[in-house]
């Protein structure tokens, strides 16, 4: 039997959300290499990488639930004040660097910079340091990276060569506001509107697929 505070049903559903939605980053990424390849366009490039680290964020989500979830079958203990600023430091930096990349993949033209990676790194490592020690750090700087990333993409989108890319902008930035929403803790949100959310979620990340994949053919 598992232990009380184990709920197999929550943990199963979460992690076939996050393995969804690895998959699906990865075969983004994937298709869209052969575009890239074609055009050598710097935009599909920082774009592709978006999704990159989008998907090594919940990987790096999924290995510490898997951890979770072992401690609690196999009598292991890891104390909760080092997994979950651990697992906080992964999951921010990744996510950081997915959203500098979405930012980028917009501004590249106007604000070229053959440093981005390292500044975008620096950037990205300090936001995860400072997230560890207080996780609503993680919360803010997400929320603030999307509004600039949202406002930078509707006042250059007139200009873009590839109109259909702010139109995956658009279901991305939903995608990713939902995501922000499913980091607030279980008992808080509630099992019922976390499962509606994530429904809602891999709805908007399979129709992205989809219209990468045909995009792409």
């Amino acid at each position: 039997m598992p232990p009380p505070f184990l709920d197999p049903t929550r943990f199963l559903l979460e992690l076939g959300y996050t393995l969804i939605v690895v998959v699906l980053c990865f075969l983004i990424y994937i298709k869209t290499k052969s575009i890239y390849d074609i055009t050598k366009h710097k935009g599909i490039y920082y774009f592709r990488n978006t999704f990159l680290f989008f998907g090594l964020a919940y990987v790096a989500r999924f290995i510490f639930h898997f951890i979770r979830i072992s401690n609690a079958w196999l009598d292991l203990y890891i104390p909760r004040e080092i997994m979950g600023p651990v697992s906080m430091l992964f999951t921010a930096y990744f996510s950081t660097m997915a959203l500098l990349c979405l930012i980028y993949s917009t501004v590249w033209k106007k604000f070229s910079n053959k440093n981005f990676f390292i500044a975008a790194n620096i950037l990205a490592v300090l936001i995860a340091c400072a997230a560890a020690y207080s996780p609503p750090i993680f919360l803010i700087t997400q929320v603030l990276l999307l509004v600039v990333a949202i406002v930078l993409s509707c006042l250059l989108r007139e200009k873009s060569k590839f109109p259909r890319i702010f139109f995956l902008y658009s279901l991305l930035f939903l995608f990713w506001i939902i995501s922000i929403i499913l980091v607030v803790p279980g008992r808080a949100l509630g099992f019922e509107i976390r499962i509606v959310l994530e429904v809602i979620s891999i709805a908007l990340f399979a129709f992205i697929y989809h219209k990468v994949a045909k995009w792409t053919k």
